[in-house]
């Protein structure tokens, strides 16, 4: 009896401890399972182990708080105030300060956040994470220095969060204008810590924004140094050396990019890269890729109708850009004004002037205003009072320039005019002939305060402002003289040449003639080539070709070069606008599809072509009768792109080099 009553004795205090145990093992994995739901934003979850908490004990005070954070969650900031309230009574010292002051922040009561959060950061002096909401709720309530303070206090604080405090103080930095002090924050952060990729993606947005595309591609390379399939890395490298003009470089990155993981703007600026490197095949499936994955992104349609057109498809690149002018909703005003202007290049290629020129002028909406367009209004095409002068100004390539000083001359049949170039042009521009019309005054600053200037207007716009619908009568009007045939010339001819235009021109690659397939030139005898070139552009370039271009040449020394020769031959570029002005014979290698100027629109009828050199049945221009056009036939790689064109432009040199001797006989 007592060996059993003791055993008795003794086994219930032993059911209690594990039940006691079991009690408090329940709620341990109710509490953090709780924590984990709410922490993966699962709300509902987190209220089911909370509630239960509380059957165990209806005034926890970790489930009130739990259920307090539930509700705040759930947008019921009043319950989330009652709840946390209770915990603090339950448990006056307890970490329930900051879901309270948030509750309260809600409510709009920011006094009451504001107190309750400092007492929350007196409890917890060394959380972080506490401070960061101090901070939150200090500039949401407008007390910007004490969130300043707050933030820089949590991002000097040890431990794990250390990086996450870092990371908000730069963007609250950032948000108030501190970009600098934001970027070496970020910059810390990607230098210390061990995983920070997230971190050096932000770092790089934040450099582009700040306007330091170097530093940008700098954290951009190193994040591909350690990890080098880092597709963020992998893209946003690649559109920053699209933009920079390394197209070869970007199009491998973007490449890499697409492979593993396809996304609208990888596959559209891939689309752009390759369009420069002339495949355009490759183009148009990396830009329909794109439009599959964004079909509402209006800037891609326009970039695949872009590739289309120099494609040589013109009709079909003008049917997109009338289908996105007639999209609803309309487009927005950048991208509405892009695509009329690059409806007006593809109506100027069909050879109507009228249409053209009108939506030509769109360009004015998205290319950077010249100083006067503040201070001076735009010219209507009329008549100025007496005594009055029209400015006229060039935002586009010098090429661009040459060809529309044309109209400089039909301006001054009406008004004179002050016309403001670059210095490198400025000499050349002095030879533009204005016999027929008022005096063209030449400047090369922006300085024309006292030079009686009552309007101004941008150099492409004259054509639209003139009315001139047709190509204008044709007569040389630069150089110092018309260039003239050199009769009586003993042997070699002299053939002046440009392989090349500027790099930096995005369809380079397609109108430009690598040195190796001119290499055919070298064989053709009774022919001396003349660079065209600047000497230190030809670094590399041809063997067979005489340098006589003074160092520091400008257009002028160009002219005067051109106007002892017998020939020049050009790509699409400066020298073969050049040329053609003077009235020098000029044979142009042109790329298929390519500049509208060059389109069969513009070829010159038998009646209109001036007698240039041989051959004959070579197109002619009308904008420069002396311009013949040895035209791609079909569009392929640039690798294979001129081998036709220069076979056909050897055979013509060999002809003319046959006429002349025999004429010369």
């Amino acid at each position: 009896m007592n060996d059993t009553a003791s055993v008795r004795e003794h086994a219930t205090p032993c059911k209690g401890a594990h039940a006691m145990m079991k009690a408090r093992q329940d709620r341990s994995h109710l509490l953090a399972c709780g924590q984990a739901a709410l922490h993966a934003g699962d709300v509902a979850g987190a209220r089911t182990h909370f509630a239960a908490l509380r059957t165990i004990c209806p005034d926890d005070p970790d489930a009130l708080h739990g259920l307090a954070c539930v509700a705040l969650a759930a947008g019921r900031a009043d319950l989330a105030i009652a709840l946390a309230g209770r915990a603090l009574q339950v448990a006056p010292e307890g970490a329930f300060h900051e879901v309270l002051a948030r509750a309260l922040l809600a409510q709009g009561h920011g006094q009451a956040a504001c107190a309750a959060i400092r007492l929350a950061c007196l409890r917890r002096p060394g959380h972080a994470p506490t401070w960061l909401v101090r901070a939150e709720i200090m500039e949401a309530t407008g007390a910007v220095r004490d969130a300043a303070r707050a933030f820089g206090h949590a991002a000097r604080l040890p431990g794990r969060e250390n990086g996450h405090a870092r990371r908000l103080y730069a963007r609250f930095l950032w948000r108030r204008g501190q970009r600098a002090a934001a970027i070496t924050q970020m910059r810390h952060i990607v230098r210390h810590a061990t995983s920070a990729s997230g971190c050096a993606h932000e770092l790089a947005d934040m450099l582009l924004a700040h306007h330091d595309r170097d530093g940008a591609e700098g954290v951009l390379r190193a994040c591909l140094v350690t990890d080098p399939s880092d597709v963020r890395a992998l893209s946003g490298l690649g559109a920053l050396v699209l933009a920079r003009g390394q197209m070869d470089e970007a199009a491998r990155l973007l490449r890499r990019a697409v492979a593993q993981r396809p996304e609208a703007e990888s596959c559209n600026n891939l689309g752009l890269a390759l369009m420069a490197l002339g495949d355009m095949a490759g183009a148009d499936a990396a830009l329909h890729q794109a439009m599959d994955l964004a079909p509402d992104d209006a800037r891609i349609a326009l970039n695949h109708a872009t590739g289309l057109f120099e494609g040589g498809a013109v009709r079909a690149a003008c049917a997109c850009y009338v289908a996105l002018l007639a999209r609803n909703p309309a487009l927005d005003e950048a991208t509405r004004a892009r695509t009329r202007f690059n409806m007006g290049v593809g109506l100027l290629a069909q050879g109507d002037l009228a249409q053209g020129w009108a939506l030509w002028e769109s360009r004015l909406a998205f290319t950077p205003p010249h100083p006067a367009t503040h201070r001076l209004p735009q010219w209507n095409g009329q008549g100025l009072p007496t005594g009055r002068r029209l400015l006229v100004h060039m935002a586009q390539g010098l090429g661009d320039g040459v060809h529309f000083l044309r109209y400089v001359r039909l301006a001054a049949c009406r008004v004179p005019v002050v016309l403001r170039v670059p210095a490198a042009m400025a000499r050349l521009a002095a030879t533009l002939d204005d016999a027929r019309g008022h005096a063209i005054e030449i400047i090369t600053h922006d300085i024309y305060d006292k030079m009686h200037v009552a309007a101004q207007c941008d150099l492409f716009s004259l054509p639209y402002l003139l009315g001139a619908h047709d190509v204008p009568a044709f007569t040389p009007y630069l150089g110092e003289m018309p260039w003239r045939p050199h009769a009586g010339r003993t042997t070699p001819l002299r053939v002046g040449l440009c392989h090349a235009g500027n790099a930096a021109y995005r369809f380079d690659a397609r109108r430009s003639v690598a040195v190796a397939d001119l290499a055919p030139l070298a064989c053709i005898g009774g022919v001396e080539f003349i660079s065209l070139r600047p000497g230190d552009a030809d670094a590399g370039g041809l063997p067979f070709i005489r340098h006589e271009l003074p160092a520091g040449a400008d257009m002028l020394d160009t002219a005067r070069l051109m106007a002892t020769l017998d020939l020049v031959i050009s790509v699409d570029t400066l020298v073969a606008h050049l040329a053609g002005a003077m009235g020098c014979p000029v044979w142009l290698l042109s790329r298929f599809g390519g500049d509208w100027r060059w389109a069969a629109a513009f070829d010159a009828p038998p009646e209109r072509a001036g007698t240039g050199v041989l051959p004959e049945g070579v197109p002619a221009s009308q904008w420069y009768p002396t311009l013949r056009q040895f035209r791609q036939q079909e569009l392929l790689p640039p690798a294979q792109a001129w081998d036709q064109v220069v076979a056909q432009l050897c055979a013509a040199l060999q002809d003319m080099v046959r006429v002349t001797f025999a004429v010369r006989s």
